[in-house]
């Protein structure tokens, strides 16, 4: 589970977060019917009610600041900016994003975020590499679990992965990858039979140095030239083979395939240098007191407020506790006290 789960090296993972980790799965693991969109889909209608709107294809390229309290936030639309003002301002972009790319730096550096970024006490995450595959055939018929599948080529995972990471973008093409996180939407998703039946889908991660793709990075999506299309597909194929090593019955099923890089996940969420996990989550980020006192929901900044996985822990679950952190910083409550009394009288009821 190290790397595919933490985020960074074994040798790097504090216990907290190995515990953590480790009582999130001992149950087993969730997924919501419908896929990851129903997530998304059903949040909305929730967000509309209580009189909120949510916006699509509206990156917000700066926050709104006077006399340094945050106060809205401007937005790209095809027709041209627009500021949107409110009391208090959520930042879900991520503490780099939002500390170094849409604060002014004059503004910005009153963060105690600042300090920690500029000390390097506070890192990015390792960049990811991400294959889509379609296949031909149900679960049934591929022998599909709905368990997830951490593959490593070596029980020495410090030195294989740093290793690989610290090859050449032109040698890590013909190089074993250390590790693949391997799962399969379509047999976990209780919908998906009668949705697209005679189908499935795999979905690889691994990791991706943003150094071997970072000449792209200002290079239109889609139009990145041969040299990298050559380095991202090169990188997708050896994802494919190790998996199909594990899964050798899927070698000829392919139907469907698409491979994500570092900038992939740059253009597409934002992430500064390719990164899924948002910050480091390594020891220093869990045991370094200025690191734990300072990542916080808290910015510092009047009206300024963070959330996701930089102010909890990385993955879904670290996302989702990141915005009851939020909320209670906001609301000067406990909230998970809340949701322990709301758990208690729901049991009750049933």
């Amino acid at each position: 589970m190290f790397l595919s789960s933490s985020g960074t090296l074994p040798k790097n993972t504090s216990f907290m977060m190995h515990a953590s980790l480790f009582n999130h799965f001992k149950h087993g693991g969730s997924y919501p019917r419908g896929g990851a969109s129903e997530i998304a889909f059903h949040m909305i209608p929730a967000i509309e009610r209580t009189g909120g709107k949510v916006m699509v294809r509206a990156p917000v390229s700066q926050i709104i600041t006077n006399k340094g309290k945050a106060v809205g936030v401007t937005v790209r639309k095809p027709g041209g900016a627009v500021n949107l003002f409110a009391p208090i301002i959520v930042s879900n972009a991520g503490v780099f994003n939002t500390i170094e790319s849409l604060l002014p730096p004059e503004v910005a550096r009153k963060s105690s975020m600042y300090s920690l970024i500029s000390r390097g006490k506070v890192q990015h995450g390792v960049g990811a590499m991400s294959l889509f595959v379609g296949l031909r055939g149900d679960k049934e018929e591929l022998g599909l679990k709905a368990g997830n599948i951490w593959a490593y080529t070596s029980n020495d995972i410090d030195r294989i992965t740093e290793d690989y990471l610290n090859k050449s973008a032109e040698d890590v093409v013909d190089s074993d990858i250390p590790l693949l996180f391997i799962s399969f939407p379509s047999a976990k998703d209780s919908t998906w039979k009668e949705r697209f039946p005679g189908k499935s889908a795999c979905t690889v991660v691994t990791l991706g140095n943003w150094d071997w793709f970072s000449h792209w990075d200002n290079e239109r999506v889609k139009k990145r030239g041969a040299d990298y299309e050559a380095i991202r597909n090169g990188l997708g194929h050896r994802m494919w083979e190790q998996t199909c090593k594990v899964f050798p019955q899927l070698a000829d099923r392919v139907e469907f395939w698409e491979v994500g890089s570092p900038v992939s996940n740059k253009y597409y969420i934002g992430s500064p240098r390719g990164e899924i996990y948002g910050v480091d989550h390594s020891l220093q980020r869990f045991s370094d007191p200025e690191v734990i006192i300072n990542m916080r929901p808290n910015t510092g900044i009047p009206g300024l407020f963070l959330t996701g996985q930089d102010v909890c822990s990385c993955g879904f679950a670290g996302g989702l506790f990141g915005g009851v952190l939020c909320a209670s910083s906001i609301l000067d409550r406990n909230l998970l006290n809340d949701l322990e009394r709301l758990k208690q009288r729901l049991s009750k009821d049933k």
